[in-house]
This record gives structure tokens, C-alpha cells and sequence, in this order.
């Protein structure tokens, strides 16, 4: 179901779901969580690399101590075909600001006090409600995602109608800005007595005179705002992210190594010159050591993958071995992308002589690499999160050793080899 929303607005509000029916719906559920949890902008939990938090049971919000623990029970619910809906709530930089939403925990408050209107228009009881969310402090459009399901449901909603998120904006915004509603509806004489209900009449002039009153901040978030329905599935090409970096460094590295390349032949790691490799590995290095978003995707990388090999290898004294076996995949990962975009780049020189590479067109190049290696790595470990989740379960069964010997045997040397 495509989201629906209104006008660009003082709040703008997106909501949509995954049919219940289709076969990968509950994985993509799954890995929706982690994305929300842990993709670059995502403000992070303290002292976790991610920044899930919610409520799974009634009490006071809960930041979980991973984000597959909530996730698992959503995959779950989802083979029971409960609908997982998935909405953002979006502010203004300026906006944001003036409620107080300046940190994590100001965030955090915000969806517990509305959270339930979000579940009313959809029809669930707050007995029956869970919840959970992750800030995302992206330049231009600081907003939360919420997935929220009704633990009891019985039977299956294929679709909202699109009125449906248009009615929680508005509610939303009414119980947001109630105070400066009334003060607006008050200097234009049109409330003689004090206000007792906001209507939604009230609130569509309200959100005309907010746009005609800061246009330059209303546009901006309409461009911003844009791109959040690819960034919800979870495919977004980071832009806003990569943007917000200062990738100069970067651009300068990048180039002089495509500039040590061979010219003809197959780039493939291994054909490589030595000296030209070993560049390649400092530039790798390079990365991780002055990009965060990088290096702390290596880390959920190599935890992922030696929790999934340490199934099969109980041996705690080879922990360290495997954690330096998944760093080593890892960078191997990033090498490929590396080489994606010199070798697009040496298709440009040998198609266009001379190909000129403007500081844009550099400066694209780069992103285009930061982008690839982001995306690449947090799929990838994801994927690990999903496989160790399905090889736990099944060795809670009676699955032979002989089975696990043959899995890990069949594993062990299974690397990203370019």
C-alpha cells in the first residue's frame, strides 16, 4: 500500500504495510527493524549501536538491548499474518526545535504521548498495542519511524484507506499545536469565546498560514520530505546521509588510486600489482578509521557473522579468530565497491577522451562509492542477523552433529573473495 499524505504541512505524517499474504513479508518486517535501528542518521541508544526503543509490554518506554529482540517477535507475528504498520512523523528543522525536540529522549517522549492516536485510527485497542521506533536526526527533516501492531489481532488487513493517515496528521497535528492554533484562530477574530474544539477546518488554514508564513522552510521540507517512501523500504541510496559528510579526504585518495590502476586487463583484486593492493588496503583502512558509518558496519558485520560461525565452533578460545576472519570479509566487501566504481570510471576514459572529472563529477564518484559500501554492508549483515536466527532455531531441534560439522565445513572458507 503506497503511502498517502497531504499538503506539505507544519507535521507531515506517512504511513503504509506490507501486505500480510505475500511470502517475504515477514523477513522484509524483520529487516525494516534493523534498518530503522541502525542506518546511518539513525541516533543510537547510549552506549548501543543502535537506537530501537519502545514498548512490548505496558510501563515506561523500553530501549532494547538489541534490536533483533524486537524484530524476532515482529518476524513472528508477521507468519501469523498481523499487520505491521510503519509510519513517520516528520518536522522541520525549525519546527523540531521550537517543540523541543532536540535529543533522544525529547523524541522518545513525543511517541509516547501520541502513539496512541496512531493506533486508534487504526483501529487498535491500547491493551492490545506495541510498539516500536528509532529517531533519525537527517539534515532537513528530523523525524522518527514507528512500527506498531496489534498483538491480538485476528484477522488480516490487506488494506488502510488512504483517509486514514490524513485523519492521524491532522489529530497529530491538533494536539500538537493546540496552543498556537487557538492563538492563530484568536488574531483573526474568529473565535470570540475561548476554544474549545479545533476543527479541521481550523487546522487547513492553520497549515496554509504556516507555509505562506516561512516558505523557504516549507520548501525544504517538501524536497527532503520527498525521498522519505524509498527510505522507508529501506533502499534508499543514503543521500542525505552522504551528503552531510565531509568526503574531500576521500575524493583526493580515490583518484590517485584509480590513477595507479592497470589500464587493460580485468581489475580483480587478486591480478593486482603488490604495491597496487596495498594501496587498495590503506584506502580501506583510510575508511574505516575516518568514516563512523563504515566502521561501525564492519563491527555489526563481524559480530553478526562470528555469532553465526560460533554455533558451530563452541571453542570460546576462537572467538578472537573468527572476529578477525569476519574484519577480514568485511574489508574484502568494501574492496569490491571500491573497484565497481574505478572500473566505471576507466569505462569512461577509454569511451570519452579525455573524460573530464569536474570537482562534481569527483565529488559524485566518491558518493557513489560511500553509498554502495554503506548499502553492501548493512544488507550483508542483516542477512547474517536473519541466517543465525533460522540455524538457532533449528539446532534447538534434534540436528545431528554430523549436520552442524557438514554446515561449518561447507562455511568455513566461504569469504566475499573479489
Amino acid at each position: 500500500m503506497p503511502y498517502k499524505e497531504g499538503p506539505v504541512s507544519i507535521l507531515i505524517y506517512k504511513q503504509r504495510h506490507r501486505h500480510p499474504n505475500y511470502k517475504k513479508t515477514p523477513k522484509g518486517n524483520y529487516a525494516h527493524i534493523g534498518y530503522i535501528a541502525t542506518r546511518p542518521g539513525a541516533v543510537k541508544n547510549e552506549g548501543m549501536r543502535h537506537g530501537l526503543f519502545g514498548k512490548l509490554e505496558p510501563g515506561a518506554v523500553k530501549e532494547f538491548d538489541t534490536w533483533q529482540e524486537a524484530a524476532r517477535l515482529v518476524r513472528e507475528l508477521s507468519y501469523r499474518r498481523v499487520n505491521m504498520y510503519r509510519g513517520i512523523i516528520s518536522f522541520s528543522p525549525e519546527t523540531a526545535a521550537e517543540l523541543g525536540l532536540s535529543d533522544h529522549k525529547a523524541w522518545e517522549d513525543y511517541i509516547d504521548r501520541h502513539i496512541l492516536t496512531l493506533a486508534k485510527f487504526n483501529g487498535i485497542r491500547v491493551q492490545d498495542l506495541q510498539w516500536v521506533a528509532a529517531h533519525h536526526n537527517e539534515k532537513g527533516h528530523p523525524h522518527i519511524h514507528v512500527v506498531f501492531w496489534n498483538k491480538h489481532q485476528r484477522t488480516m488487513v490487506p488494506f488502510v484507506h488512504p483517509s486514514i493517515p490524513d485523519k492521524i496528521r491532522k489529530q497529530l497535528i491538533r494536539d500538537t499545536f493546540a496552543e498556537r492554533i487557538k492563538e492563530y484562530c484568536e488574531a483573526k477574530q474568529r473565535a470570540k469565546e475561548h476554544l474549545s474544539a479545533i476543527t479541521d477546518e481550523m487546522i487547513d488554514e492553520f497549515e496554509k498560514y504556516m507555509e505562506h508564513l516561512h516558505p523557504q522552510e516549507y520548501r525544504r521540507l517538501r524536497e527532503a520530505f520527498g525521498r522519505i517512501t524509498d527510505d522507508e523500504l529501506g533502499t534508499s541510496p543514503l543521500d542525505s546521509v552522504v551528503g552531510a559528510m565531509k568526503i574531500a579526504p576521500f575524493i583526493s585518495r580515490l583518484f590517485a588510486l584509480k590513477e595507479k590502476m592497470p589500464k587493460k586487463g580485468r581489475l580483480y583484486y587478486k591480478l593486482l600489482p603488490e604495491d597496487v593492493k596495498a594501496e587498495l588496503d590503506a584506502f580501506v583502512a583510510f575508511l574505516k578509521e575516518n568514516n563512523e558509518y563504515i566502521r561501525n558496519l564492519v563491527q555489526d558485520y563481524a559480530e553478526s557473522k562470528t555469532h553465526l560461525a560460533m554455533l558451530y565452533d563452541t571453542d570460546p578460545a576462537h572467538i578472537t579468530e573468527q572476529q578477525e576472519k569476519a574484519v577480514a570479509e568485511a574489508d574484502k566487501l568494501i574492496v569490491n565497491k571500491i573497484l565497481d566504481v574505478i572500473r566505471t570510471m576507466l569505462c569512461k576514459d577509454r569511451e570519452v577522451q579525455p573524460f573530464e572529472y569536474t570537482a562534481a563529477r569527483k565529488a559524485y564518484f566518491t558518493e557513489q562509492m560511500i553509498c554502495e559500501i554503506l548499502i553492501a554492508l548493512e544488507q550483508t549483515a542483516m542477512s547474517l542477523d536473519m541466517e543465525y536466527d533460522d540455524r538457532q532455531k533449528a539446532m534447538s531441534t534434534d540436528l545431528s552433529k554430523a549436520a552442524r560439522k557438514e554446515w561449518y565445513l561447507r562455511h568455513k572458507d566461504k569469504g566475499m573473495e573479489p
